[in-house]
């Protein structure tokens, strides 16, 4: 049971497939996340280099197109150096073949472009309209400027080449690609690098984990001092092999001390019975010996339903029902009277019954307190037990007191671990299965369970959850 136990544990932990796609997993979600990124900047870098660009060309060439009018068709109204100057800056920035200027008729008055299939007279119309009209083609930009003069109206039209813009955009998008290609490049090494940075620690907690056995599960893993999610991975599993040791070695020394336990009482039975076979005996002789052989068989019943009580404990799907606490500690005290001559007090300071109420398994409790009054009667010297009932915090506080014999401090860690008895208890028979029952099931039933004691007694506290 236990090996299937840390084989699934093994599996859950570090299978190698799993592992490993959680590293893979690291460097895609890594890669796609900076792909998604840098992708939506490149196309937001792309679109703003090819508005930025194309504002500027319209700019340019409306620059162009009003040098142009200027040059053209403000010369008989400028001085010889004005116009020297005009025609400088003409010549400096306009190439006359990129210009046309046409007339009301459509007809192209001045400039180097004489036709241009791309200008007609819905163009021109639009123009008028507009003042200023600027389209694009395959090959070229076109601006144009709607120019009134002295001599009439006029259209000034620029026309220059996109193949430089092209080239510059490919040259950017060819850019673009390279960097975006060496960058994810470089995201993806970095993953993987950090990847295995990041889960050495846990290919440490891998190897501790598959290096264990059942010779070698009660060392705890190295705890990793990361502060996060890992560390608390490896203080729960430490927490579980912790348990696990627990149940191992109650299991490992389980056949000793049952041997021990049922060895006493089967003696007695048997020592009597060789006793009684030696010669003939008297009715009271055999009465005597049938209630010896009783009071044995009573002894080992009762020791065999706390095993079994105690080893079924977490499996067993328990009954939950309403009970009244007070109840089953009056029945108890009333029962225990018959087997032990030590007086009990039942002190009851609860004004309001309805505290007495509690949710859960009744047997379970019945018993577990039943191992609490009992060991304090053992224990107690003869002296009065008190079973005291109050009030605490708005919840049901339950005293057994008693002022025996005590538990040494030196002890009180130990005495709730199954089969531990104290070192003082002396002839007092006992299993050491009382305490340790009674903390498993108070502690599945949201008891608080303490115990306090010192050199003149003990005090055992349980406190109920409210109801």
């Amino acid at each position: 049971m236990l090996d299937i136990c840390l084989k699934q544990i093994d599996q859950l932990f570090t299978h190698d497939h799993l592992h490993m796609n959680l590293k893979i997993r690291l460097t895609l979600f890594s890669s796609l996340f900076f792909a998604i990124i840098f992708g939506l900047a490149a196309i937001v870098i792309y679109w703003l280099f090819y508005r930025s660009s194309e504002r500027y060309i319209i700019n340019s060439l409306e620059k162009n197109a009003k040098i142009a009018g200027i040059y053209y068709l403000e010369a008989d109204e400028q001085s010889p150096m004005k116009q020297q100057e005009s025609k400088k800056q003409y010549e400096s920035l306009v190439k006359s073949a990129m210009v046309a200027v046409y007339n009301v008729e459509g007809k192209v008055r001045y400039g180097g472009l004489k036709e241009d299939a791309e200008i007609d007279e819905a163009v021109l119309d639009r123009l008028k309209q507009s003042h200023t009209i600027y389209f694009k083609t395959d090959d070229n930009f076109y601006f144009g400027l709607y120019y009134p003069d002295n001599q009439g109206e006029f259209f000034v039209f620029v026309k220059e080449s996109n193949a430089n813009f092209n080239h510059q955009l490919n040259q950017l998008l060819i850019a673009l690609i390279l960097v975006f290609l060496v960058a994810l490049l470089s995201i993806i090494l970095f993953s993987i690098w950090l990847s295995k940075y990041a889960y050495l620690p846990i290919r440490n907690v891998i190897q501790e984990i598959r290096a264990k056995n059942l010779n070698t599960i009660q060392q705890p893993l190295t705890v990793v001092k990361s502060r996060d999610e890992l560390e608390d991975l490896v203080e729960s599993y430490n927490a579980l092999l912790r348990r696990i040791s627990e149940n191992m070695i109650i299991r490992k020394n389980f056949v000793s001390y049952v041997s021990h336990e049922f060895r006493t009482p089967l003696a007695g039975i048997l020592g009597s019975i060789e006793v009684f076979g030696t010669r003939a005996r008297t009715q009271e002789e055999y009465q005597e010996l049938a209630s010896t052989i009783t009071d044995h068989v009573n002894y080992l019943n009762n020791l065999i339903s706390n095993f079994l009580l105690l080893a079924e404990d977490h499996n067993l799907k328990r009954s939950i029902e309403i009970f009244r606490v007070d109840e089953i500690v009056w029945d108890l005290v009333a029962k225990l009277k018959n087997t032990f001559a030590v007086p009990v007090k039942i002190d009851v300071q609860v004004e309001d019954p309805l505290y007495f109420n509690c949710n859960g398994n009744k047997m379970l409790v019945a018993l577990s307190i039943s191992n609490l009054i009992e060991n304090a009667l053992k224990y107690a010297n003869d002296k009065e037990v008190i079973v005291r009932m109050k009030t605490l915090n708005g919840r049901l506080a339950l005293y057994i007191i008693d002022h025996g014999i005590g538990i040494p401090i030196a002890e009180m860690e130990s005495i709730k671990q199954t089969f531990y008895r104290g070192s003082n208890v002396g002839e007092v028979k006992g299993s050491g299965i009382g305490l340790s029952f009674a903390q498993i099931v108070f502690k599945d039933q949201g008891v608080d369970f303490e115990i306090t004691s010192g050199l003149h007694g003990t005090t055992v506290s349980l406190l109920f959850p409210k109801f």
